[in-house]
This record gives structure tokens, C-alpha cells and sequence, in this order.
């Protein structure tokens, strides 16, 4: 009888870091799926003249800001490399709802955005080509 409870615990204890272990990598895969998620990075967009914005990545969120102050509120999506912004609000002369598309890169701690398309040519100009540079998000 105790050898049966020997091998009853084993197979309890082999199921149970099996379980363990797959809860550990599925939650590491999703932060992994979204390497924006909580991350802020500065960088002199040409809005119209070149000023210094951060962009502030949140779970499906993107905030433009200058200084403390969101001037553009966009949703976002990542896919195969790829982001897809789409305006909410804010002051630049993109209609609410226009979205563009871009190629996003991290070197390092620097992110590029390359163009694919958008319906709002202002957004290009402040994204396209850019170098944003990683910086400490402030809690």
C-alpha cells in the first residue's frame, strides 16, 4: 500500500510542476508578445518644427506627450512586426479614427518606426524616420 501512495504522490507531484512550469511560460509569452507594453521612449518628432514628445505604450493605448501634457491619445495593436496606430484625440491635424501603419524596430534601447501607410500625412512626418530612445517610465 505505501508503495502505491509513493507512486500516486510522484505522479500528483510530476503533474503538478508540469502545470507550474506551463503557467510560468504562458504568462512570460504574453509580455513577450508586446514588447511596447509599459514603455516610454523620447525623441524630436517634426510636429511641425522638431520638439521633443515621449511616447508612452500602455496595454492598447498610445499617449503622446509634451512635457507632462498628452497632446494625441491613439489605440495601438503589434502584428508580425508591425504597429497600427489609430487616433483617438489630440491636436495634430489628424481626423479622429485615421490610421496608419508602420514597421517598428527596437535596436537596443532605440525604437523606428518605418512607414507602410497612413491616411494622415502630419503623423508620417513626426514618426517616419525618427530614433526614439528608451527611458525610465516614471510610477
Amino acid at each position: 500500500m505505501t508503495n502505491m501512495k509513493c507512486k500516486s504522490l510522484f505522479f500528483f507531484q510530476v503533474v503538478l510542476i508540469t502545470v507550474l512550469m506551463f503557467g510560468l511560460t504562458s504568462c512570460e509569452s504574453k509580455k513577450s508578445d508586446n514588447p511596447l507594453l509599459d514603455t516610454q521612449w523620447s525623441g524630436l518628432a517634426k510636429i511641425p518644427q522638431e520638439t521633443e514628445v515621449v511616447l508612452k505604450f500602455s496595454k492598447d493605448k498610445l499617449d503622446v506627450l509634451l512635457g507632462d501634457k498628452v497632446i494625441e491619445n491613439m489605440n495601438y495593436s503589434l502584428n508580425n512586426g508591425e504597429i497600427t496606430i489609430v487616433k483617438n484625440s489630440g491636436g495634430t491635424p489628424c481626423n479622429a479614427g485615421t490610421t496608419g501603419k508602420y514597421k517598428y524596430e527596437i535596436i537596443g534601447e532605440n525604437l523606428v518606426m518605418t512607414f507602410i501607410s497612413d491616411e494622415c500625412t502630419a503623423r508620417i512626418k513626426s514618426l517616419q524616420g525618427v530614433i526614439y530612445k528608451k527611458h525610465e517610465v516614471k510610477k
